[in-house]
């Protein structure tokens, strides 16, 4: 059985000699001068990326806009030749590129073709713009303006272009930007304040969307009789129409369709008949008040045209 070496006695192990203050001092200043200047190189590295990526960008950036404009914006192929216009007889070429912007001759590219449209799209009367690029060297432009179906104009006045609007079918309101002669055969909407149907009152609205309701509902029957010349709306109860032959007739704002069916009756009888209409009321159903004009042979037209009206129950 083997014995294990005894370990030699503790007092005779040599402890380790203890380090001075001033190695420790030194060693901590090692240290920091270490940490900093890798810190330093750390930030340095961050700052040359971010300088070469800057390099970089801007030097596309150049690039791009150096091989822009050689191939594209200083391209004489690319300089506006032909200006294709659709106007829809609203407005002639001059008209329109005066009111676009686009200038011929001009890059095609430097031409903005979004405030060429947000400048069409201001007048009312267009209702729809199209305006693009025909490579190399075209613009197309086509619109479509409103159909207007009747005037709006304020009651108690003298009708006057000049002071009232046009309306279409929806009863969009637009401000003339050209007066067409068929225009002047339109029928006029009198309300109290036609401001109030471009602020959006329910009630001016309403009141107005009866009229077009009749409009719609005579369009419908191009065998009619009545002839529309305007329709007051101002009671809110009635709709006051004087026809061709300046005969009031009076219709109830709902169900256009029927009155008009009574009154195609009635005005066929005076055409068989001869006899003319002077008042209408077609708001009863039961039974239609009529009043006729009687011309005598007294009441003959005199040498200025004018005639005598008389009227009959």
């Amino acid at each position: 059985m083997k014995r294990r070496a005894a370990s030699p006695p503790a007092r005779n192990r040599r402890a380790p000699a203890a380090r001075s203050s001033r190695e420790q001092l030194l060693d901590v200043r090692v240290r920091r001068s270490t940490a900093l200047r890798q810190r330093n190189h750390r930030a340095l590295s961050v700052i040359f990326g971010i300088v070469l990526w800057v390099a970089l960008a801007a030097g596309t950036v150049f690039g791009f806009r150096a091989i822009t404009n050689k191939f594209f914006l200083e391209n004489p192929e690319y300089n506006l030749r032909v200006v294709t216009a659709n106007l829809d007889d609203l407005m002639s070429k001059d008209d329109a590129l005066r009111i676009s912007g686009i200038v011929p001759g001009r890059n095609i590219f430097r031409t903005d073709l979004g405030a060429a449209e947000r400048a069409f799209r201001a007048i009312d009367q267009i209702d729809t713009v199209t305006i693009q690029r025909d490579w190399p060297d075209t613009i197309t432009i086509k619109l479509t303006k409103r159909a207007p179906v009747a005037w709006l104009a304020r009651a108690g006045g003298d009708f006057s272009a000049d002071h009232a609007l046009l309306l279409d079918a929806a009863g969009h309101t637009m401000r003339p930007y050209r007066v067409e002669p068929e225009y002047w055969r339109l029928p006029v909407i009198f309300i109290s304040d036609p401001a109030l149907i471009e602020q959006r009152d329910a009630l001016a609205v309403a009141d107005l969307q009866a009229a077009l309701d009749l409009l719609a509902a005579r369009a419908q029957r191009p065998a009619s009789l009545l002839g529309i010349r305007s329709i007051n709306v101002t009671k809110g109860y009635s709709l006051d129409v004087t026809d061709a032959n300046k005969a009031t007739i009076t219709f109830a704002p709902q169900d256009p369709g029927p009155q008009l069916d009574r009154l195609q009756k009635l005005l066929e009888n005076c055409r068989e008949t001869g006899r003319q209409l002077d008042t209408v009321n077609l708001i009863p159903k039961k039974y239609t008040p009529v009043r006729f004009l009687l011309v005598s042979m007294q009441d003959a037209p005199a040498p200025s045209g004018r005639t005598n009206r008389k009227s009959a129950n």
